[in-house]
Formats: structure tokens, C-alpha cells, sequence
């Protein structure tokens, strides 16, 4: 159990409560004093940073990370639809699991309605699933919604192959259509193209799925569709890139050395971008050497 956990359980819980308000009025207050972030100041954030009109992205995000955004999380998402246009595609996460996968699907029980479930990564996900035009994959904890030009593509045949992340998933759709993967306020731990590579290339991680299959079920206008899914292997959870800040800083490193990825501020935030092929490059070099985001070399 972490540190953070051990702490938590030891203050009551009126007393923890009454910490996150005074903690969240602090950060609210030092936010306000930064200044207001507008849509055309992240439009012009973004085109600085390198994205462009009919780009590819998908997109992680933290929007107090941003800052203070005139309008929320709506004009996030406003200022990266004008960047892209139409012509362009916009994905993100849309994950709707609580903890590890096999905890999430314990049971037998889980519904997925991809009009009603939920997005548990972020505001901005959540608000963005909800825009007209917006299509979501069909995944009962790992589906992605996507919007403009290559949306129906991206998100169309996420289960077809029997993995969470392979080629018919919407990340392996996004790696055919040269996609961007875009931090805004993030580190590079949640890259998602990281577990689209070893599901593409299992034999190098044994292990990483539960022999067992997991059961759901995903409501849809054409009827319920009940779904046998692979579920990860806890075990690979908790030490993956995510949860460790020295794996997630030489990976870092990595990306910032090889020159593959690109960095700029957008609102408060350090943020970046970069392309899913040079993610499967610096994989499959390191791989090779044995560094994968569940290990790397000691310091």
C-alpha cells in the first residue's frame, strides 16, 4: 500500500474531507491569480506547440493543469476542434474502469452504454464524448470517442481482433493514420500506444493478459451484445509506467534525447506531442535491450 493510502486511512474521513476543500479553494485561488486562459489563447498555445489543421490527435489532458479556462473544459475542446477543422480528427480517452481492469469486471456484472457510461479520466474527456458528431468505441472499460473526419474509422471495430489496444482498436486505427498523442498538462505515462505495442507484439510480454476472459455487457441501439474481453494482469498494474516516477522520467528522457518529442506551454502547462510511429520506434529499440515501462535499468 502506498504512502498516500496509509495516510488516508488513518485520518477520518469528516476530517480528509474537510483537507481536499481547504486544498482545492488553495489551487482555485492560485489559478484565478495566474489570470484567465481564453480559446484564442489556447488556439494560439496549440499552433505554437506544432498542432495543425487536419492533424490526427489523441489527446490526455488535466485541466487544472491548463489553468483557469474562460468557459472550461468546453473551450478546450472548442480551441482543438478550430485547430484541426474538419478535416482533421480528434480523439480521446474515454475509459470507464475504477482501479485495475479485473477489478472493474470482477462478476460478470458490467454494463457498457456508450451514451450513458461515464468517462473517469478527466473532465474534458467528458465533456467532449457528449459533443454532436462524436463517436465512441465500443469497449466495455477502454473505449476512445472520436470526432471529424476519420471518427467512424477510429472507432468502429475496437473489439474485432480480441485485444484492448491492437490493430482493429481505435489506437491501432490512430497509429495507421499517423496520429499525434497530445500531453496537455501531463507526463508521458498515460501514452496509451505503450500497451497497443505489446498487444501487437505479445510474445515479448508474457504475462501481461489473465489466462481467464472476462465477461461484460455493452447496450447498444441494435440490442445488448454480451462481450468475452482479455483482461490485464494486475500484477503488471501497479508497476507499470503510471505508477512509478522513475520509470515515467527515463522514458522522458528517452523521448526528450531522441528528439521525437516536441514541448511547449499550453495555458500553465507544460505540454507536448508526439507521433505515434516514433512511440513504437523508441519501444522497439529499448525492448530490445530489455527496458519496457514495467522496468528499467537501475540508477
Amino acid at each position: 500500500m502506498s504512502a498516500k493510502h496509509t495516510i488516508r486511512r488513518a485520518i477520518p474521513a469528516p476530517l480528509w474531507q474537510v483537507a481536499r476543500r481547504l486544498k482545492r479553494g488553495v489551487e482555485l485561488r492560485r489559478i484565478k491569480a495566474r489570470g484567465l486562459i481564453t480559446k484564442q489563447t489556447l488556439i494560439d498555445d496549440f499552433t505554437a506547440l506544432g498542432l495543425k489543421k487536419d492533424d490526427v490527435l489523441v489527446v490526455y489532458s488535466s485541466l487544472r493543469s491548463i489553468g483557469f479556462v474562460e468557459g472550461g473544459p468546453d473551450t478546450v475542446v472548442d480551441a482543438l476542434m478550430d485547430v484541426v477543422g474538419p478535416g482533421g480528427t480528434l480523439a480521446f480517452p474515454t475509459f470507464t474502469i475504477a482501479g485495475t481492469m479485473s477489478e472493474t469486471l470482477a462478476g460478470g456484472a458490467f454494463i457498457f452504454d456508450p451514451v450513458t457510461s461515464p468517462s473517469t479520466v478527466g473532465r474534458i474527456t467528458e465533456v467532449f464524448r457528449h459533443r454532436p458528431g462524436v463517436l465512441r468505441s465500443l469497449h466495455p472499460t477502454h473505449s476512445v470517442a472520436a470526432w471529424g473526419r476519420l471518427a467512424r474509422e477510429v472507432t468502429a471495430t475496437h473489439l474485432q481482433d480480441g485485444t484492448n489496444f491492437g490493430a482493429s482498436s481505435p489506437f491501432g486505427k490512430l497509429l495507421q493514420f499517423d496520429a499525434k498523442a497530445v500531453g496537455l498538462g501531463v507526463t508521458f505515462a498515460p501514452i496509451t500506444w505503450y500497451h497497443a505495442y505489446e498487444d501487437m507484439n505479445l510474445d515479448k510480454f508474457p504475462g501481461v493478459y489473465l489466462p481467464q476472459t472476462f465477461h461484460a455487457r455493452i447496450q447498444t441501439p441494435e440490442g445488448d451484445r454480451d462481450v468475452s474481453i482479455r483482461c490485464h494482469n494486475p500484477e503488471f498494474h501497479h508497476r507499470r509506467i503510471d505508477k512509478n516516477p522513475e520509470i515515467e522520467a527515463y522514458w522522458s528522457e528517452i523521448f526528450r534525447s531522441s528528439g521525437v518529442a516536441h514541448i511547449g506551454p499550453v495555458g500553465d502547462s507544460q505540454s507536448w506531442w508526439i507521433r505515434g510511429r516514433d512511440v513504437f520506434d523508441c519501444l522497439e529499440k529499448m525492448v530490445a535491450r530489455g527496458v519496457t515501462i514495467y522496468r528499467v535499468p537501475e540508477p
